[in-house]
């Protein structure tokens, strides 16, 4: 059932669907959360932007499936480079695969803000 919906959300990615962000976001709950603690004010059209370089898509792919010009998204990677603080020695999609991993950090910080 879960490859099923891998591959129903990469129909959907690639189909620049409506319901994309949807799944992604059923899927990979924590990366969305991620996110969002590190810019609350986030668009969704940038979090399905994000999600796509998380699932690995190049440059030309999202160009291609989104109907932009390679250089739209080069631009849109630069100021989302700017709005996540992402340095521009890092690449891109590596730091979006990343967040996963920064979840139970993040809780605990927020965890120890609390009882402070």
């Amino acid at each position: 059932m879960e490859r099923n919906n891998f591959n129903n959300l990469i129909a959907l990615a690639k189909n620049n669907s409506a319901e994309f962000l949807t799944l992604f976001s059923e899927i990979y709950p924590d990366f969305v959360v991620s996110l969002k603690t590190i810019n609350p004010k986030i668009r969704s059209s940038e979090l399905e932007f994000c999600a796509l370089t998380f699932l690995n898509f190049s440059t030309k792919n999202i160009a291609q499936y989104t109907f932009v010009t390679i250089r739209a998204v080069q631009v849109r990677k630069n100021r989302l480079r700017k709005k996540l603080n992402i340095a521009s020695d890092i690449d891109f999609n590596c730091w979006m695969r990343e967040q996963i991993q920064r979840i139970p950090m993040i809780e605990q910080e927020q965890i120890a803000i609390e009882t402070i």
